[in-house]
């Protein structure tokens, strides 16, 4: 909260001496928005969303195939004898737990990627941020989320989705 503090009072002293004037020297970004709404962004989103669907339905298939065998398991529990069910059964369940360990890792594996992508986003669009603030004459740029009250006259969301999309268009590769 004390850095929070002590960043208000920066942006006050930053922004006291630019309100008499037309142009302001802090602009505001909705990081979110240039995430989802560029070309960029939209690319790692659904390839992400791509990758995230097919383990889902690798997921469904294997939980069929598992239910499958726990049936015909079951069915064998009937007709064999404790000492030949026992084996099969920790056989299965040895089984289901080494799925169910590899699929936790591909999920964690995806997370980890999604990750990646979008901190490369943000490494890739930081420059053309700052050509946007210094064409403005800005000297503070500053996420919509840290923001109570601004005037849209200093966002520069839209401006910067268009030289995103100019400069970097769906370029990220997501393999």
């Amino acid at each position: 909260m004390t850095y929070f503090k002590i960043f208000l009072l920066f942006l006050s002293l930053v922004a006291q001496p630019l309100l008499g004037s037309e142009q302001s020297g802090l602009f505001t970004v909705d990081m979110n928005k240039l995430f989802r709404s560029s070309d960029f962004g939209k690319k790692i989103i659904s390839a992400n969303n791509k990758a995230r669907l097919e383990l889902q339905n690798e997921n469904e298939e294997l939980e069929s195939e598992l239910l499958s065998e726990e049936k015909e398991l079951s069915e064998q529990r009937k007709i064999l004898s404790l000492e030949d069910f026992r084996p099969k059964a920790l056989e299965f369940d040895k089984k289901v737990s080494i799925i169910r360990t590899e699929q936790s890792a591909k999920e964690e594996n995806l997370k980890n990627k999604a990750r990646k992508q979008e901190s490369e986003f943000y490494k890739r669009i930081y420059p053309l941020l700052y050509e946007i603030l210094l064409d403005r004459g800005g000297l503070v740029l500053v996420d919509q989320r840290n923001v109570i009250l601004w005037d849209t006259k200093v966002d520069i969301t839209d401006d910067a989705i268009r030289l995103i999309n100019q400069v970097l268009g769906n370029s990220i590769q997501t393999n």
